[in-house]
Order: structure tokens, then sequence, then C-alpha cells
């Protein structure tokens, strides 16, 4: 069954977007999502250049790819983030993945679909990076499921969060080299219904995008089960110059 249209009609009765989730600005409440008109044109958008590989932000547009794509070879066919990770966004999507206002995957998800939508990306299919089954317990949902739900849902295109799962409940990689990220990663991920994407196009969703382990190794796992491509779609990403 379909849950989606209740999900997003539950959320709207618990979560009215009447203020600002920046400045607490009140704002009508039938708006499309919490960001004010004001802080919307604060947040640090990220626009052409950017590298053709991951979609970082570049200096200049004499490069075409970021510092990190030149010396590493991704699996995945491209990439796109729609904000630099800068305090701003770092503070919002802490309050959304560790404190609870899992009402922000609403404007996230609209705001990575807009994004999206201009990439002219042949998708079939959408679905989250994984969290494994303890850690997604223990938070009480997959922040980047949910934002791949509203994606799918707003863009006409289907969703599984089931197929792909993560096996392998790694530690932290905040502080760990990318090298380091690969060697914590392998085997973490597992395709558990292949003919599902066979030969399809599949559009990958996370929160932040870093040094593209994560989705690398997703990706492996993806190919190697059949699927035809990867594109990565993410919140966030830093500037890598």
């Amino acid at each position: 069954m379909n849950i989606r249209p209740l999900v997003h009609t539950v959320l709207d009765l618990l979560y009215p977007l009447v203020y600002c989730d920046i400045c607490q600005y009140p704002l009508d409440k039938g708006v499309s999502h919490s960001f004010c008109p004001a802080c919307l044109s604060t947040l640090p958008l990220i626009r052409d250049p950017r590298c053709k590989k991951c979609g970082k932000p570049l200096r200049e547009d004499l490069m075409d790819y970021c510092r990190d794509c030149q010396a590493s070879r991704h699996l995945f066919t491209a990439g796109l983030s729609v904000y630099e990770y800068t305090q701003t966004i770092r503070d919002l999507i802490y309050r959304y993945k560790y404190q609870g206002e899992t009402s922000l995957a609403r404007t996230f998800g609209l705001l990575m679909g807009d994004l999206f939508a201009e990439s002219a990306w042949p998708i079939d299919l959408v679905m989250p990076v994984p969290l494994h089954k303890r850690k997604e317990s223990y938070r009480g949902f997959n922040q980047s499921s949910l934002l791949a739900d509203y994606i799918a849902y707003g863009q006409g295109l289907a969703f599984r969060d089931d197929v792909l799962l993560r096996e392998i409940d790694t530690d932290k990689q905040a502080s760990l080299t990318r090298q380091d990220r690969m060697k914590n990663l392998k085997g973490a991920f597992t395709v558990v219904k292949p003919s599902i994407i066979k030969d399809k196009n599949i559009l990958l969703i996370d929160d932040v995008y870093t040094t593209g382990a994560t989705v690398d190794s997703c990706t492996a796992s993806l190919k190697e089960a059949g699927a035809a491509k990867v594109f990565v779609l993410t919140l966030a990403t830093g500037r890598n110059i």
C-alpha cells in the first residue's frame, strides 16, 4: 500500500508550517516549505561552477573537477548537492537527525527535488543510503529514507528502501580519511532484491556528501547486483579546493 499521501497529511497536522525554522518568523499556513524568503536567500546555495562529477562548488570555472575527484575514481555517474555545508546548514541537519525535528524532511525534500528537476537525470528508482537496523532503531528513523520518500513522491518516481541494506554497523567516519572510510565500509552494504534494480538507473539519496566513500560503497553493491547507473543527490556538501 502506498502510504506517502497519508504520511504527508499526518505531518501537515503534526507539524503545521507556521514559523520559519531558522528565524521563527511567522509564515503563511499554506507555504510549501518552512524557510522564510529572507532566510532562504541567505543559505549557501551551490551554483556553477561546480564539479562535473560530485557537484561540489569550485572556486573558478577554469576547473571541471574538484581536487578530490581528480585524485579519486568515484563509481557513481554524477552527484549534486543543494547547499554548502556551512554552520547554518550543519545546525539544521543536526536538529533534523538528532533532535527529532523530522518535519524538516519536507523542506529539505522539496529543495532537493527542485535541484533534481533541473538535472535531467534519467532516473527509474529512488532509494536512500541505508542505516544499520540498530542505528535506525536507536534514532527512530532513517534521515535519508525520509528525504528519498519526499523526493520520489514529489517527482513522481518509484521509491524503495528495502532493496539496499546495511549489514555492518560501521564506526563513525567523520575523522577518517577517504581510504580508511572505504576500508571501514567494505562489505557494509548488500542488495537483497536484485531483480528490482536490474538495468535500472538509481537516484541515491543522503543528507551530506563528504569524501564520497559511503555512496561509492553503495554504488559498488548496486552495480554488482545489476543496476545500470547510480546518481547521487544530497542536501549538503563541503568545499574541496
